[in-house]
This record gives C-alpha cells, sequence and structure tokens, in this order.
C-alpha cells in the first residue's frame, strides 16, 4: 500500500465513517432524551390532574369548580404533551439514527480488518449503502406522517 492509499484510508476512516458514526450516535442520544422528558412531563401532569381531582372531592364550591377546571386543563396538557411526541416521532428518530450508528460501527470494525492491498471500493460502496439506507427511510417516515395525519378543515381531496 502506498502513503497515499494509507493517507486515504485514514482520512476516510476519520472523517467520513468516525464523524457521520458520532453525528448518528448524539442524535439518537438526543431523541432518547427528548423521548424520557415527555414521558416525565407527561405523567407529571396526569399526576397533578389526579390531585386536582382529588382535591377537587374535598373542596366545596368555586374550590371545587377551581379543581375541576385545572384537573381538565391539566389532564388536556398531558393529551397535548403525548400527541407531540408522537407526532414528532422520538422513539423512531433515535432507531433510525442507533441503527445507522450501529451499521457503521460494524462496518468500521471492516475498515480496520481488511488487509493493506485489499480493494477499498467494495468497502466504500457498503458504507455509502448505509448512509442510502437511513437517507432512504426519512421518506418512509414521511409517509407514515402522511397516513396518520387527519385531513386539514376546508381542504378538498382532488379526484
Amino acid at each position: 500500500m502506498t502513503e497515499r492509499q494509507a493517507q486515504f484510508r485514514a482520512l476516510y476512516r476519520d472523517l467520513r465513517i468516525g464523524e457521520q458514526r458520532g453525528f448518528y450516535e448524539r442524535r439518537s442520544e438526543e431523541y432518547g432524551r427528548a423521548r424520557h422528558q415527555a414521558i416525565v412531563v407527561r405523567n407529571v401532569l396526569l399526576v397533578l390532574a389526579a390531585l386536582a381531582g382529588v382535591a377537587g372531592q374535598v373542596a366545596t364550591g368555586t374550590g371545587r369548580a377551581s379543581c375541576g377546571v385545572a384537573a381538565a386543563v391539566l389532564a388536556a396538557l398531558a393529551g397535548a404533551v403525548t400527541a407531540y411526541e408522537a407526532l414528532i416521532g422520538f422513539a423512531q428518530l433515535r432507531k433510525l439514527y442507533g441503527d445507522a450508528a450501529l451499521n457503521l460501527r460494524a462496518a468500521a470494525l471492516d475498515w480496520d480488518a481488511a488487509g493493506p492491498d485489499d480493494d477499498v471500493a467494495p468497502q466504500i460502496d457498503r458504507i455509502e449503502q448505509i448512509f442510502r439506507t437511513e437517507n432512504g427511510q426519512w421518506g418512509q417516515l414521511m409517509v407514515q406522517n402522511e397516513q396518520v395525519a387527519p385531513p386539514v378543515a376546508g381542504e378538498q381531496e382532488q379526484a
């Protein structure tokens, strides 16, 4: 292997595989944290709604009505947080980025294990296929979101 080939292999390993894998790992962790935060916020709102409902049982007059309104508002906010989490798809995005990072980790091991005289073209094709696969998943996520999204009021389907 010439020095130029060795430099190419090192640069490709560090700048293409390593940097992209780091990006995927960070995004996976970010969406995992976001999902966890959404779950915690939703559960706190539901507990507060339940406590307001219980407080409404012991209160009288205006206090009872206020507790009922507070319970309803808190429950509605919990529902909004749940809907937002489902709309963004934190769990799906975490899995998408996590899978890409795992595939790149395996490809990096194979890249490092390759001999100095091995042809790099098939290895590069494999790594670039990982990127194309991750990119292709975005189209599937968009189709899923379009199927789930309710029609907007006032819009009519044209046949």
